[in-house]
């Protein structure tokens, strides 16, 4: 065997101790990723359908008047009126002409009816001494019955008189916005011609059309989502009109609505279930990552390790949606971060209440 030099064995020694610390040196762990995460859900579904609505108000009116007559005075467009209150007036000059002649027609009715009174009376003493004959007697007595019913029905004359005098001032029937005026002061208005459109603003509801099929799924009262654009509310629904027709197979649905929320005449959508509720565990639709191998979640157990859980998913919830999997209900899932993760990696996040959120969104 061949000896080695002083030289050589230099060198081999300095090569030993080099491997030997590159060995000992070790690389650095990978820094947590930075995530967001929230609860799984373990809640009451069913699959919706959403369909177009439109805000209505509960009574929207057309005003007529009682009588005819010139108009002398309309409430203006955008003026809330409250109920009893005048929406126009009309002249009533003719009909107080009316009553003082009714009024005369009553005391001169009355006039009579007081003189066939009399008469009677006297008549009466006059068979009682048989000074006159039944006959006549009986005739002055049907005169003073007729005299009566004259004065009876001139007292009703007066009385619709005066209800005619009130109705020149129409009032509001409840209390209501001025949206329209189908007239103007000094035009002449017929019985029964409309004058205005009125609007009550404080009782307002959206109306829906939806299939017969969702019957047996909804019931009055049901609370139901509203959406209109940015703003969502949940609200009950009032009525149910199951009827629909041959053509259309649709029904109209009623949902009470915030009138400081939603605007006479603007578009909704509402959600209505068109199924069976179950129960059912539910994530965020961020959660899912979509592969081709398969759709997943992460989960993050008790370490801060994310684990990969291949699932399948079901009915779709607003912002969640229903997933079938070996799913640990009592950890989060990561909704933001989890296409950069690698199974069992650490995970970092910020903890708050019962929703789990990344300490700094700005890392993303």
């Amino acid at each position: 065997m061949k000896m080695l030099t002083s030289l050589q064995f230099a060198l081999l020694a300095s090569c030993s101790l080099y491997v030997g610390s590159g060995i000992a040196q070790q690389a650095p762990a990978p820094e947590a990723a930075l995530v967001e995460v929230q609860q799984v859900l373990n809640e009451s579904i069913a699959d919706h359908i959403w369909l177009p609505g439109t805000v209505m108000s509960r009574t929207d009116s057309q005003i007529a008047a009682e009588v005819s007559g010139r108009l002398t005075w309309l409430a203006d467009e955008g003026e809330i009126i409250q109920a009893g209150e005048v929406l126009a007036k009309l002249d009533d000059t003719r009909l107080q002409l009316l009553l003082g002649q009714n009024q005369v027609n009553i005391n001169k009715l009355q006039a009579r009816v007081d003189l066939l009174t009399r008469r009677s009376e006297r008549f009466i003493q006059m068979a009682a001494q048989n000074a006159t004959s039944k006959d006549q007697l009986d005739d002055i007595n049907m005169e003073l019955e007729m005299a009566k019913q004259d004065l009876a029905e001139a007292e009703y004359t007066l009385q619709l008189t005066q209800y005619q005098i009130a109705q020149s001032e129409v009032k509001a029937p409840f209390t209501a916005m001025v949206v329209e005026r189908l007239q103007s002061p000094g035009e002449f208005t017929a019985v029964g011609q409309n004058l205005m459109r009125i609007v009550d603003t404080q009782n307002v509801e959206v109306s829906v059309r939806a299939p017969l099929t969702a019957i047996p799924y909804i019931q009055k009262g049901m609370i139901v989502t509203i959406d209109q654009q940015a703003a969502r509310s949940e609200q009950p629904i009032r009525a149910i009109i199951p009827i629909g027709n041959e053509q259309s197979r649709m029904m109209e649905i009623r949902v009470s609505l915030d009138p400081t929320e939603y605007a006479i005449g603007s578009a909704v959508r509402v959600a209505l279930p068109h199924s069976d509720f179950h129960d059912g565990l539910t994530v965020p639709r961020d959660a899912l990552v979509l592969r081709k191998s398969g759709t997943f979640i992460y989960q993050v157990n008790a370490d801060n390790e994310a684990f990969r859980v291949p699932v399948e998913t079901g009915i779709g919830v607003d912002e969640r949606i229903e997933v079938f999997g070996n799913i640990e209900d009592k950890m989060p899932v990561v909704t933001r971060g989890a296409e950069r993760l690698r199974e069992g990696q650490k995970v970092r996040f910020e903890t708050d209440n019962t929703i789990l959120t990344a300490g700094n969104s700005n890392a993303f």
